[in-house]
Protein backbone atom coordinates (compact mmCIF):
# COMPACT_ATOMS: atom_id res chain seq x y z
CA UNK A 1 0.00 0.00 0.00
CA UNK A 2 0.76 3.58 -1.08
CA UNK A 3 1.26 5.60 2.35
CA UNK A 4 -0.40 8.91 1.94
CA UNK A 5 1.58 12.58 2.31
CA UNK A 6 -0.51 15.15 3.35
CA UNK A 7 0.10 18.51 1.55
CA UNK A 8 1.09 21.34 3.87
CA UNK A 9 -1.20 24.49 3.37
CA UNK A 10 1.28 26.60 2.24
CA UNK A 11 1.65 24.19 -0.99
CA UNK A 12 -1.98 24.00 -1.30
CA UNK A 13 -2.47 27.56 -1.10
CA UNK A 14 0.42 28.71 -3.77
CA UNK A 15 -0.65 25.94 -5.78
CA UNK A 16 -4.24 27.19 -5.97
CA UNK A 17 -2.76 30.78 -6.51
CA UNK A 18 -1.13 29.18 -9.57
CA UNK A 19 -4.33 27.85 -10.77
CA UNK A 20 -5.84 30.87 -10.49
CA UNK A 21 -3.26 32.74 -12.55
CA UNK A 22 -3.59 30.15 -15.01
CA UNK A 23 -7.39 31.05 -15.27
CA UNK A 24 -7.15 34.71 -15.66
CA UNK A 25 -9.00 36.05 -18.63
CA UNK A 26 -6.63 35.69 -22.19
CA UNK A 27 -7.47 37.28 -25.39
CA UNK A 28 -7.83 33.53 -27.48
CA UNK A 29 -10.36 30.78 -26.79
CA UNK A 30 -8.28 28.20 -25.26
CA UNK A 31 -9.36 24.59 -25.51
CA UNK A 32 -9.86 22.59 -22.22
CA UNK A 33 -6.85 20.47 -22.64
CA UNK A 34 -4.99 22.63 -23.16
CA UNK A 35 -5.99 25.21 -20.52
CA UNK A 36 -5.64 21.77 -18.24
CA UNK A 37 -1.79 22.05 -19.36
CA UNK A 38 -1.65 25.35 -18.42
CA UNK A 39 -3.41 25.04 -15.06
CA UNK A 40 -1.16 22.18 -14.26
CA UNK A 41 2.37 24.07 -15.53
CA UNK A 42 1.18 27.40 -12.96
CA UNK A 43 -0.33 25.46 -10.63
CA UNK A 44 3.04 23.32 -9.61
CA UNK A 45 5.06 26.73 -9.94
CA UNK A 46 2.90 28.16 -7.29
CA UNK A 47 3.19 24.70 -5.42
CA UNK A 48 6.79 25.29 -5.56
CA UNK A 49 6.56 28.66 -4.24
CA UNK A 50 4.75 28.35 -1.65
CA UNK A 51 6.29 24.89 -0.40
CA UNK A 52 9.55 27.09 -0.22
CA UNK A 53 7.80 29.71 2.03
CA UNK A 54 6.68 27.34 4.59
CA UNK A 55 9.38 24.35 4.60
CA UNK A 56 11.13 25.29 7.43
CA UNK A 57 7.76 26.26 9.48
CA UNK A 58 5.58 23.54 11.44
CA UNK A 59 3.72 21.33 9.30
CA UNK A 60 0.03 22.36 8.86
CA UNK A 61 -3.16 20.92 7.52
CA UNK A 62 -4.89 24.47 7.17
CA UNK A 63 -5.20 26.26 3.84
CA UNK A 64 -7.43 23.41 1.88
CA UNK A 65 -9.92 24.92 2.57
CA UNK A 66 -9.20 28.48 1.24
CA UNK A 67 -7.15 26.84 -1.54
CA UNK A 68 -10.80 25.28 -2.47
CA UNK A 69 -12.37 28.60 -2.45
CA UNK A 70 -9.39 30.08 -4.44
CA UNK A 71 -10.08 27.02 -7.34
CA UNK A 72 -13.82 27.33 -7.55
CA UNK A 73 -13.57 31.13 -7.90
CA UNK A 74 -11.11 31.02 -10.43
CA UNK A 75 -12.75 28.02 -12.16
CA UNK A 76 -16.31 29.91 -12.41
CA UNK A 77 -14.69 33.19 -13.55
CA UNK A 78 -12.58 31.24 -16.28
CA UNK A 79 -15.92 29.66 -17.53
CA UNK A 80 -17.73 32.86 -18.07
CA UNK A 81 -14.95 34.68 -19.65
CA UNK A 82 -14.59 32.05 -22.11
CA UNK A 83 -18.10 31.74 -23.17
CA UNK A 84 -18.33 35.31 -23.35
CA UNK A 85 -15.03 35.37 -25.30
CA UNK A 86 -16.13 32.49 -27.14
CA UNK A 87 -19.54 34.16 -28.11
CA UNK A 88 -17.55 37.12 -29.79
CA UNK A 89 -15.47 34.85 -31.81
CA UNK A 90 -18.16 32.75 -32.84
CA UNK A 91 -17.09 29.17 -31.20
CA UNK A 92 -19.07 27.05 -29.38
CA UNK A 93 -18.96 27.84 -25.77
CA UNK A 94 -17.59 25.61 -22.82
CA UNK A 95 -20.22 22.54 -22.54
CA UNK A 96 -20.47 20.59 -19.15
CA UNK A 97 -18.70 17.72 -19.66
CA UNK A 98 -15.58 20.09 -20.69
CA UNK A 99 -15.79 22.18 -17.53
CA UNK A 100 -16.21 19.04 -15.83
CA UNK A 101 -12.97 17.61 -17.01
CA UNK A 102 -11.16 20.84 -16.11
CA UNK A 103 -12.24 20.64 -12.32
CA UNK A 104 -11.90 17.48 -12.27
CA UNK A 105 -8.06 17.85 -13.19
CA UNK A 106 -7.38 20.59 -11.15
CA UNK A 107 -8.86 19.05 -8.11
CA UNK A 108 -7.13 15.99 -8.60
CA UNK A 109 -3.58 16.57 -9.39
CA UNK A 110 -2.85 18.00 -5.93
CA UNK A 111 -4.75 14.94 -4.36
CA UNK A 112 -2.62 12.74 -6.29
CA UNK A 113 0.56 14.38 -5.94
CA UNK A 114 0.33 14.19 -2.35
CA UNK A 115 -0.45 10.01 -2.30
CA UNK A 116 2.23 9.36 -4.53
CA UNK A 117 5.33 10.96 -3.95
CA UNK A 118 7.29 13.09 -0.85
CA UNK A 119 6.99 17.07 -1.60
CA UNK A 120 10.40 17.83 -3.75
CA UNK A 121 9.82 14.66 -6.22
CA UNK A 122 6.34 16.06 -6.85
CA UNK A 123 7.18 19.44 -7.61
CA UNK A 124 10.17 18.69 -9.79
CA UNK A 125 7.82 15.82 -11.59
CA UNK A 126 4.98 18.20 -12.31
CA UNK A 127 6.57 21.38 -13.73
CA UNK A 128 8.65 18.93 -15.70
CA UNK A 129 5.84 17.28 -17.03
CA UNK A 130 4.28 20.76 -17.08
CA UNK A 131 7.26 21.91 -19.65
CA UNK A 132 6.84 18.67 -22.21
CA UNK A 133 3.17 18.39 -22.39
CA UNK A 134 3.25 22.59 -23.12
CA UNK A 135 6.46 22.04 -25.16
CA UNK A 136 4.46 18.58 -27.19
CA UNK A 137 1.55 20.92 -27.87
CA UNK A 138 3.42 23.81 -29.13
CA UNK A 139 5.32 21.95 -31.45
CA UNK A 140 3.95 20.08 -34.28
CA UNK A 141 5.25 16.50 -34.22
CA UNK A 142 4.96 16.01 -37.93
CA UNK A 143 5.13 18.99 -41.09
CA UNK A 144 2.34 18.30 -43.84
CA UNK A 145 3.84 18.10 -47.57
CA UNK A 146 2.83 22.05 -47.84
CA UNK A 147 4.43 22.45 -44.84
CA UNK A 148 7.79 20.77 -45.79
CA UNK A 149 7.30 23.02 -49.96
CA UNK A 150 9.63 25.77 -50.26
CA UNK A 151 7.86 29.18 -49.86
CA UNK A 152 8.16 30.14 -53.29
CA UNK A 153 6.36 27.33 -54.34
CA UNK A 154 3.92 27.93 -51.67
CA UNK A 155 3.71 31.48 -53.22
CA UNK A 156 3.41 30.45 -56.86
CA UNK A 157 0.77 27.61 -55.61
CA UNK A 158 -1.73 29.91 -54.17
CA UNK A 159 -5.51 28.82 -55.12
CA UNK A 160 -7.32 32.15 -56.26
CA UNK A 161 -10.47 32.42 -58.61
CA UNK A 162 -8.39 35.28 -60.91
CA UNK A 163 -4.68 34.57 -60.26
CA UNK A 164 -2.31 37.13 -61.12
CA UNK A 165 1.41 37.63 -61.66
CA UNK A 166 3.38 36.07 -59.09
CA UNK A 167 7.33 36.68 -58.59
CA UNK A 168 9.25 35.50 -55.70
CA UNK A 169 12.94 35.57 -54.77
CA UNK A 170 14.42 32.89 -52.25
CA UNK A 171 17.50 33.01 -50.24
CA UNK A 172 18.86 30.71 -53.06
CA UNK A 173 18.48 33.20 -55.78
CA UNK A 174 20.82 35.69 -54.44
CA UNK A 175 23.93 36.05 -51.59
CA UNK A 176 22.54 39.81 -50.97
CA UNK A 177 18.88 41.77 -50.88
CA UNK A 178 19.87 43.37 -53.38
CA UNK A 179 20.93 40.65 -55.68
CA UNK A 180 17.71 38.69 -55.10
CA UNK A 181 16.01 41.60 -55.34
CA UNK A 182 17.63 42.11 -59.18
CA UNK A 183 15.95 38.51 -59.71
CA UNK A 184 12.58 39.56 -58.41
CA UNK A 185 12.19 42.28 -60.70
CA UNK A 186 13.48 40.28 -63.71
CA UNK A 187 11.06 37.58 -63.54
CA UNK A 188 8.23 40.40 -62.83
CA UNK A 189 8.96 42.13 -65.83
CA UNK A 190 9.28 38.76 -67.71
CA UNK A 191 6.03 37.74 -66.40
CA UNK A 192 4.57 40.94 -68.04
CA UNK A 193 3.64 42.63 -64.37
CA UNK A 194 4.85 46.15 -64.86
CA UNK A 195 1.74 46.35 -67.37
CA UNK A 196 -0.61 45.04 -64.50
CA UNK A 197 -3.14 47.48 -62.71
CA UNK A 198 -1.15 47.28 -59.94
CA UNK A 199 2.00 46.20 -58.84
CA UNK A 200 2.46 45.36 -55.35
CA UNK A 201 4.94 44.16 -52.62
CA UNK A 202 4.41 41.59 -50.04
CA UNK A 203 6.96 41.60 -47.67
CA UNK A 204 7.07 37.78 -46.12
CA UNK A 205 7.51 37.08 -42.78
CA UNK A 206 10.37 36.08 -41.19
CA UNK A 207 10.01 32.53 -42.31
CA UNK A 208 9.58 33.94 -46.56
CA UNK A 209 5.80 33.00 -46.15
CA UNK A 210 2.97 35.54 -47.67
CA UNK A 211 -0.12 34.85 -46.37
CA UNK A 212 -2.21 33.70 -49.04
CA UNK A 213 -5.49 35.27 -48.01
CA UNK A 214 -3.80 38.52 -48.82
CA UNK A 215 -2.94 37.30 -52.04
CA UNK A 216 -6.31 36.11 -52.98
CA UNK A 217 -7.88 39.66 -51.73
CA UNK A 218 -5.53 41.56 -54.15
CA UNK A 219 -6.48 39.39 -57.04
CA UNK A 220 -10.22 38.76 -56.54
CA UNK A 221 -10.56 42.55 -56.52
CA UNK A 222 -8.54 43.17 -59.37
CA UNK A 223 -10.08 40.33 -61.42
CA UNK A 224 -6.28 39.06 -61.54
CA UNK A 225 -5.15 41.95 -62.86
CA UNK A 226 -2.52 42.68 -60.59
CA UNK A 227 1.24 42.13 -60.16
CA UNK A 228 2.78 40.68 -56.65
CA UNK A 229 6.57 40.28 -56.42
CA UNK A 230 7.80 38.86 -52.89
CA UNK A 231 11.80 38.53 -51.79
CA UNK A 232 12.57 35.93 -48.89
CA UNK A 233 15.09 37.55 -46.49
CA UNK A 234 15.34 34.88 -43.45
CA UNK A 235 13.84 31.26 -43.11
CA UNK A 236 13.51 31.74 -39.41
CA UNK A 237 10.01 32.08 -37.76
CA UNK A 238 8.84 35.30 -37.31
CA UNK A 239 9.50 35.68 -33.43
CA UNK A 240 13.00 34.46 -33.71
CA UNK A 241 13.81 37.44 -37.07
CA UNK A 242 11.66 39.81 -35.00
CA UNK A 243 14.94 39.30 -32.27
CA UNK A 244 17.92 38.12 -34.46
CA UNK A 245 17.22 39.23 -38.08
CA UNK A 246 14.82 42.65 -37.87
CA UNK A 247 17.21 44.59 -39.94
CA UNK A 248 16.98 41.89 -42.88
CA UNK A 249 13.39 42.68 -43.48
CA UNK A 250 14.04 46.30 -43.59
CA UNK A 251 17.28 45.92 -46.10
CA UNK A 252 15.42 43.32 -48.35
CA UNK A 253 12.52 45.58 -49.06
CA UNK A 254 14.45 49.14 -49.28
CA UNK A 255 16.26 46.85 -52.19
CA UNK A 256 13.26 46.20 -53.93
CA UNK A 257 12.61 49.44 -53.95
CA UNK A 258 15.85 50.44 -55.44
CA UNK A 259 15.44 48.25 -57.83
CA UNK A 260 11.79 48.78 -58.75
CA UNK A 261 12.88 52.74 -59.21
CA UNK A 262 15.76 52.00 -61.16
CA UNK A 263 14.12 49.62 -63.63
CA UNK A 264 10.89 51.01 -64.24
CA UNK A 265 10.51 54.61 -62.56
CA UNK A 266 6.88 55.48 -63.65
CA UNK A 267 5.11 52.35 -61.82
CA UNK A 268 3.24 53.12 -58.76
CA UNK A 269 4.24 50.22 -56.30
CA UNK A 270 1.90 49.04 -53.21
CA UNK A 271 3.51 47.80 -50.12
CA UNK A 272 2.05 45.64 -47.58
CA UNK A 273 3.49 43.50 -44.65
CA UNK A 274 2.18 40.97 -42.10
CA UNK A 275 4.01 40.29 -38.96
CA UNK A 276 7.48 41.29 -39.30
CA UNK A 277 6.69 41.70 -43.10
CA UNK A 278 5.85 45.24 -41.24
CA UNK A 279 8.88 46.36 -40.43
CA UNK A 280 9.63 46.14 -44.60
CA UNK A 281 6.69 48.82 -45.14
CA UNK A 282 7.87 51.62 -42.73
CA UNK A 283 11.60 50.59 -44.50
CA UNK A 284 9.89 51.45 -48.38
CA UNK A 285 7.97 54.23 -47.20
CA UNK A 286 11.59 55.57 -45.94
CA UNK A 287 13.73 54.51 -48.70
CA UNK A 288 10.91 56.09 -51.40
CA UNK A 289 11.05 59.24 -49.21
CA UNK A 290 14.36 59.42 -50.17
CA UNK A 291 14.13 58.90 -53.57
CA UNK A 292 11.83 61.26 -53.76
CA UNK A 293 8.88 58.15 -55.74
CA UNK A 294 5.79 58.34 -54.33
CA UNK A 295 3.88 55.07 -52.82
CA UNK A 296 0.26 54.69 -54.13
CA UNK A 297 -0.57 52.50 -51.03
CA UNK A 298 0.37 50.73 -47.83
CA UNK A 299 -0.74 48.43 -44.91
CA UNK A 300 0.49 47.01 -42.21
CA UNK A 301 -1.05 44.03 -41.00
CA UNK A 302 -0.46 42.13 -37.24
CA UNK A 303 2.05 44.77 -36.75
CA UNK A 304 3.92 43.50 -33.65
CA UNK A 305 4.18 45.83 -30.37
CA UNK A 306 6.90 48.31 -30.66
CA UNK A 307 7.07 48.40 -34.61
CA UNK A 308 5.69 52.08 -35.35
CA UNK A 309 2.24 51.68 -37.68
CA UNK A 310 2.69 54.54 -40.09
CA UNK A 311 -0.75 54.50 -42.55
CA UNK A 312 -3.50 51.76 -43.10
CA UNK A 313 -3.36 49.22 -40.20
CA UNK A 314 -5.32 46.23 -39.36
CA UNK A 315 -4.90 44.42 -35.79
CA UNK A 316 -7.38 41.75 -34.59
CA UNK A 317 -8.36 42.35 -31.08
CA UNK A 318 -7.76 39.07 -30.43
CA UNK A 319 -3.60 39.11 -31.69
CA UNK A 320 -1.28 38.31 -28.90
CA UNK A 321 1.57 39.91 -31.27
CA UNK A 322 -0.07 43.02 -31.53
CA UNK A 323 0.60 43.93 -27.75
CA UNK A 324 3.66 41.77 -26.52
CA UNK A 325 6.14 43.40 -25.17
CA UNK A 326 8.03 44.22 -21.67
CA UNK A 327 6.17 47.06 -21.39
CA UNK A 328 2.90 45.02 -20.73
CA UNK A 329 4.00 43.92 -17.30
CA UNK A 330 3.62 47.05 -15.98
CA UNK A 331 1.17 48.87 -18.34
CA UNK A 332 -1.94 48.28 -20.18
CA UNK A 333 -1.28 47.50 -23.71
CA UNK A 334 -1.66 50.66 -25.79
CA UNK A 335 -2.69 49.40 -29.53
CA UNK A 336 -6.29 49.63 -30.05
CA UNK A 337 -7.99 46.71 -32.50
CA UNK A 338 -8.41 47.92 -36.26
CA UNK A 339 -9.66 46.34 -39.42
CA UNK A 340 -12.23 43.66 -39.90
CA UNK A 341 -11.67 41.17 -37.10
CA UNK A 342 -13.49 39.68 -34.86
CA UNK A 343 -14.73 42.26 -32.08
CA UNK A 344 -13.87 40.04 -29.45
CA UNK A 345 -13.36 41.57 -26.23
CA UNK A 346 -10.01 42.53 -24.37
CA UNK A 347 -9.34 41.15 -21.34
CA UNK A 348 -8.84 43.09 -17.78
CA UNK A 349 -5.21 44.07 -17.98
CA UNK A 350 -2.68 43.16 -14.35
CA UNK A 351 0.70 43.61 -13.97
CA UNK A 352 2.73 40.53 -14.94
CA UNK A 353 -0.49 38.37 -15.00
CA UNK A 354 -1.49 39.89 -18.55
CA UNK A 355 2.08 39.66 -19.49
CA UNK A 356 2.18 35.87 -18.98
CA UNK A 357 -1.38 35.47 -20.23
CA UNK A 358 -0.49 36.95 -23.56
CA UNK A 359 2.93 34.77 -23.61
CA UNK A 360 0.23 31.58 -23.52
CA UNK A 361 -2.04 33.11 -26.22
CA UNK A 362 1.37 33.52 -28.39
CA UNK A 363 1.57 29.69 -28.79
CA UNK A 364 -1.65 29.48 -30.56
CA UNK A 365 -1.83 32.44 -31.80
CA UNK A 366 -2.11 31.32 -35.39
CA UNK A 367 -4.51 28.49 -34.74
CA UNK A 368 -8.06 29.99 -35.23
CA UNK A 369 -9.27 30.70 -37.87
CA UNK A 370 -8.89 34.10 -40.20
CA UNK A 371 -10.32 37.15 -38.03
CA UNK A 372 -8.73 36.09 -34.87
CA UNK A 373 -5.57 35.93 -33.22
CA UNK A 374 -2.35 36.12 -35.78
CA UNK A 375 -4.88 35.56 -38.79
CA UNK A 376 -6.62 37.70 -41.67
CA UNK A 377 -8.59 36.86 -43.92
CA UNK A 378 -8.86 38.11 -47.77
CA UNK A 379 -10.12 41.76 -46.76
CA UNK A 380 -6.79 42.88 -45.90
CA UNK A 381 -5.32 42.33 -49.81
CA UNK A 382 -9.24 43.59 -50.83
CA UNK A 383 -8.24 47.06 -48.17
CA UNK A 384 -4.48 48.01 -49.97
CA UNK A 385 -6.52 47.88 -53.61
CA UNK A 386 -9.88 49.28 -52.52
CA UNK A 387 -8.96 53.23 -53.92
CA UNK A 388 -7.65 51.80 -57.02
CA UNK A 389 -11.36 49.54 -56.99
CA UNK A 390 -13.23 52.88 -56.35
CA UNK A 391 -11.56 54.92 -58.69
CA UNK A 392 -11.46 53.20 -61.79
CA UNK A 393 -14.83 51.77 -61.26
CA UNK A 394 -13.88 48.13 -61.19
CA UNK A 395 -16.82 45.72 -60.15
CA UNK A 396 -16.11 44.05 -56.72
CA UNK A 397 -15.66 40.98 -56.38
CA UNK A 398 -18.00 38.01 -55.14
Amino acid sequence: MIPRTRLRGGVLTGYAVGVACALFPNQLPRTVVVQIVVCLLFGAIGAVAGWTVVRRREPSDGGGRVALYIVAAALVGWVLWQNHLRAAAGADPVGPLAFAALAGAVVAAPLAAGTLWPVRARAAVAALAGVAVTAGIAWPATATSAETASYAERFAGIESPAPGVRAYASLGDGATPSARAAVAVDRLIAAGGLARRAVVIAVPTGSGWVDPHFVRGVEESLHGDSAIVAVQYTEMPSWQSFVLHRDAAAASTAALIDELHRRAPSSPVRVYGQSLGTVGVLAAQQRAAELHVPIAATLQVGTPAGVALVGPAQLNASDPVGIWSARLLVAPPARAASGSGRATPRPPWLPVLSFVQATVDLLGATAPPPGLGHRYDERQGSALVADLVAREGLPTAA
